[in-house]
């Protein structure tokens, strides 16, 4: 579900910041972006702390918890 859409322009004061507290504000999983680039051409790691960041061109996700590929799967849910 899309909660929330967040538009900026180059005068924005601290957009990195503005869009963290935007996230916490409606405690949002994921912040979705149109690329790297609208963020001078890397990921904020204090933006990566707090949402995970999924771009659209190119297609990626980038998620806050690294889970190793051998982990085991948490069969607590059951």
């Amino acid at each position: 579900m899309l909660a929330k859409t967040v538009v900026f322009s180059a005068r924005t004061d601290d957009p990195t910041q503005r869009v963290i507290d935007a996230v916490r504000a409606i405690d949002a999983e994921a912040v979705v972006i149109p690329g790297i680039d609208h963020f001078e051409g890397y990921l904020p790691p204090e933006l990566l702390a707090v949402a995970d960041v999924i771009t659209v061109s190119p297609e990626q996700t980038f998620a806050r918890w690294f889970i190793p590929p051998d982990a085991p799967a948490d069969r607590s849910a059951r």
